[in-house]
């Protein structure tokens, strides 16, 4: 761990760099909420001992490439450098949050951190050291606000989003007026040049928030005891409308995002299953798709859901594979059907050789692992063309079409190049 000076130094080094390089950095800091009631509680000396025990938890969590620094009686700087898309800042911030939220023993005392991260990116939050702290101080005390554990900075928002417990009571009420509704885009198999399914998306309507993006109400979801009805909500909805797909088009499939939280919960299993029950589906209608960073949360658990979904005979899917936070050694061993690999390796691999090796060996991998590729954020057809002489399963992206709501579906279904001609299923 750097001292401060020498991490500002090393801060400002990267900065340059990054300018140069027209590349992406990520800026974290570490809040630590509960310093000083450990150190009533427990006395100073335990207090010292758990702030060690953090700091070196917190620097295994960390890339090698990483550097961090002590900021504060209570905050850590975390440089992210050479990230290939800002998501990724997020993804960071998870794997800290679950694995620095785990009990910490010292002085034969277990402590529980509480912590809150604020999360910035240059050049698009700042291009200067302080610029970009300030930000982040900022954005943790948005986070504060709504009671996250993580926020990412918002240029020109700045100004507090209501609080957690509103937004939570209007998601009760959304759930019981039906206010969300699903958005679906297409997922086309790149080797007969049809679209071949769809993932499913949610979208929230609120009449007092007018739409609410969508990253925000999900991070109050996953933490409510709104998720399972929700949930519930989107897999009946969805595979009703799938049914209706594969009736007028042949066979379909729809793919679901499965929240984190739920990798924690046994009970998703018999809520999919009863759903395809339900809507009568064949289980290989419905691919479920989990990140990496989802199912490193807790391991053995999300091991055995996923394993009893795929004995099922449901798919499962990594999605924004590539991400550098997940092991192959795990992924050898998951009952995965399909690997997703993440947009910004794809959008830029046309012009980025590094991107095009990465984005080809995931394809290899992938297929000596008996798995499928999809890959995501096809914007243009030279990146189509070039992943189909790649050998890639299925390509989505707004090239071959956007997220959209079931007519619209049904209509580009009729009318794209992509899409199928209307065959009556009886």
């Amino acid at each position: 761990m750097q001292k401060r000076l020498e991490f500002l130094e090393t801060f400002d080094s990267l900065l340059q760099q990054n300018q140069s390089k027209q590349a992406i950095m990520g800026f974290l800091v570490v809040k630590l909420k509960s310093i000083k009631d450990i150190n009533t509680a427990y006395g100073v000396r335990t207090g010292d001992l758990f702030l060690d025990a953090f700091e070196h938890k917190l620097q295994t969590v960390l890339r090698p490439v990483d550097v961090m620094s002590r900021m504060g009686d209570n905050e850590y700087g975390v440089l992210l450098p050479a990230l290939f898309n800002p998501s990724h800042a997020i993804l960071a911030a998870n794997k800290i949050i679950n694995e620095l939220q785990q009990p910490i023993a010292c002085n034969n005392s277990s402590i529980d951190p509480k912590l809150v991260i604020g999360i910035v990116i240059s050049p698009e939050h700042g291009q200067a050291h302080d610029d970009l702290i300030q930000n982040a101080h900022k954005a943790i005390e948005q986070a504060i606000q709504t009671n996250s554990d993580y926020c990412i900075y918002e240029p020109g928002n700045e100004s507090p989003l209501p609080p957690r417990l509103i937004v939570e009571r209007e998601l009760q009420k959304a759930v019981e007026h039906e206010e969300f509704s699903l958005f679906f885009q297409p997922k086309v198999d790149l080797k007969n040049k049809q679209v071949s399914g769809a993932e499913v998306l949610i979208r929230w309507f609120s009449p007092r928030f007018g739409k609410v993006d969508t990253q925000q109400f999900i991070d109050v979801l996953e933490n409510s005891d709104l998720l399972m009805p929700v949930t519930k909500w989107i897999l009946n909805s969805t595979l009703r409308l799938c049914a209706q797909c594969q009736r007028e088009f042949g066979d379909f499939s729809v793919a679901v995002n499965l929240s984190p939280a739920l990798l924690n919960d046994k009970s998703i299993v018999d809520v999919v299953l009863g759903a395809l029950s339900i809507w009568d589906a064949k289980p290989s209608s419905l691919v479920l798709e989990v990140t990496e960073g989802a199912m490193m949360r807790n391991p053995v658990m999300s091991m055995e859901i996923l394993k009893e979904m795929s004995a099922a005979g449901i798919g499962v899917s990594i999605d924004d594979f590539g991400t550098g936070y997940s092991s192959l050694s795990y992924l050898k061993n998951l009952p995965v059907n399909e690997l997703k690999i993440d947009k910004s390796f794809v959008m830029q691999m046309i012009d980025n050789d590094k991107d095009k090796s990465i984005v080809k060996s995931t394809i290899e991998l992938a297929h000596n692992l008996g798995m499928k590729v999809v890959a995501e954020g096809i914007e243009n057809n030279d990146v189509l063309q070039q992943l189909i002489a790649m050998g890639c399963d299925i390509g989505q992206g707004f090239y071959l079409g956007r997220p959209m709501a079931f007519p619209d579906m049904q209509k580009w279904m009729l009318e794209s190049k992509w899409g199928r001609p209307l065959c009556i299923v009886k």
